[in-house]
């Protein structure tokens, strides 16, 4: 059975995917700033962080501060209508009702960790944001392996979650065990650091 969460509706997905650019440029792509707008602070954590049951609680609890209706993920790679409605008749997106989100997360995310579901092939480059529009996150395994915590209000994300966030030192350190087997030169790491940097005050 299909989850509730994953929309197949079109008029349902145009209102939800006008709401994530109003939150995450779609067209850009981390290192660059992917953020429709400055937000007060920024977050820099492991991609990982996004397959484990504890995002979920994470998710809830931001969705308590900002006063959330649904906090939703869309796929930006696949892309969400020429990949996912084209080849599996629903879009690459979920909303999540905030208080079933710590039940629901995971089962949603994985579908029984289906290789088409948003934690596998659907996690490659995503977006989450909450129907406030203020924060959002955005999310890039493919590339960097790393996600992007952006708030309106000066909200301590290490209070609220069980993750780590990394300084500006553990990025570059974090980029170089990336590509360290690709780039022993290091050039790539540093690159990105220092454009990443350059776009959001960690």
């Amino acid at each position: 059975m299909r989850p509730s969460e994953l929309v197949i509706d079109r008029e349902v997905f145009s209102v939800l995917s006008d709401e994530c650019e109003k939150v995450i440029d779609t067209r850009k792509r981390l290192p660059d700033f992917v953020f429709q707008r400055s937000f007060a602070r920024y977050f820099a954590i492991e991609h990982s962080h996004i397959g484990r049951k504890e995002f979920g609680l994470f998710l809830f609890k931001m969705s308590n501060i900002f006063e959330d209706e649904s906090v939703n993920y869309m796929t930006i790679v696949p892309h969400p209508v020429d990949y996912y409605y084209r080849h599996h008749s629903l879009f690459g997106l979920a909303s999540f009702n905030p208080p079933s989100l710590v039940e629901r997360y995971l089962p949603v995310m994985s579908r029984k960790k289906d290789v088409n579901s948003f934690l596998y092939r659907g996690g490659d480059v995503g977006a989450f944001w909450g129907s406030s529009l203020k924060w959002g996150i955005s999310c890039d395994r493919i590339s960097w392996e790393m996600a992007v915590v952006a708030v309106s209000e000066n909200v301590d994300v290490p209070t609220i979650s069980d993750f780590r966030c990394m300084d500006a030192s553990e990025i570059s350190g974090y980029m170089k065990s990336q590509y360290r087997m690709k780039d022993p030169s290091d050039s790539i790491a540093l690159d990105f650091a220092q454009r990443f940097l350059a776009n959001y005050p960690i």
